[in-house]
């Protein structure tokens, strides 16, 4: 079994840098992959209307970290300097290829170049 990263797309928008990742025992929001959750897999199939709803996914964590970045000091939103996964075209295809089950809704991330939606409040 593996571990998950919860990703935020609610929290991710089209000009951040970083996809949002949920922290541990669902305690907010992060994009350095050393301050997120690590969620088992038997706990997220148990919850996937929460985990993996659409508005939030669950991917394996052997997929994020593998393609992580080193983030700059001056990304100061959640700590120090520290791996982190880019918002892109590319990385969102990934994303999206390896989610734990296909969401009740579908997904629409955000990163630049995105089609544009309207955001709610």
């Amino acid at each position: 079994m593996s571990d998950y990263y919860v990703i935020s797309l609610k929290h991710t928008r089209r000009t951040d840098r970083y996809v949002t990742l949920w922290k541990p025992n669902d305690r907010g929001y992060c994009f350095r992959t050393p301050n997120a959750g690590r969620y088992p897999e038997e706990t997220v199939r148990a919850h996937l209307g929460y985990y993996n709803s659409g508005c939030s996914i669950a991917v394996p964590c052997d997929v994020i970290d593998s393609r992580t970045v080193m983030t700059t000091p001056r990304d100061q939103f959640d700590g120090p300097d520290g791996p982190a996964f880019l918002n892109t075209a590319a990385n969102w295809k990934l994303l999206l290829a390896n989610v734990i089950e296909p969401p009740a809704y579908p997904p629409k991330p955000q990163y630049k170049g995105a089609p544009k939606q309207e955001e709610f409040a």
